[in-house]
């Protein structure tokens, strides 16, 4: 377990894919991502967590700063990322993708 959360998180630190205006920061130590998106001086922090048995155990996907954005919205995007990391075995990487393209929308 504790291989594959450094995996998981060593795949996101060395990752060539960029973002335009999204951060993308991995915390070994914590088993975390934070992905910070940005529009102008509006600022949208989502912060993923690996369970200590991943990949047992669920991520938890958690919001961070999320200004400008409607409660329905931020919900609806948070189900379909942790559904996406949990159910489907999509890598971190391809789920901030995914969050990116509807926060773009």
């Amino acid at each position: 377990s504790n291989v594959l959360s450094a995996q998981e998180i060593s795949a996101v630190q060395t990752s060539t894919q960029l973002f335009n205006s999204m951060t993308v920061k991995a915390r070994s130590a914590t088993r975390e991502v934070i992905a910070t998106y940005s529009v102008d001086d509006i600022f949208i922090e989502l912060i993923i967590q690996l369970p200590s048995n991943y990949p047992l155990g669920s991520i938890t996907v958690e919001s961070g700063k999320r200004v400008g954005v409607a409660v329905q919205q931020w919900r609806n995007w948070m189900l379909q990322l942790s559904t996406y990391l949990t159910h489907q075995n999509g890598s971190i990487m391809e789920g901030l993708s995914l969050w990116k393209n509807n926060v773009d929308k």
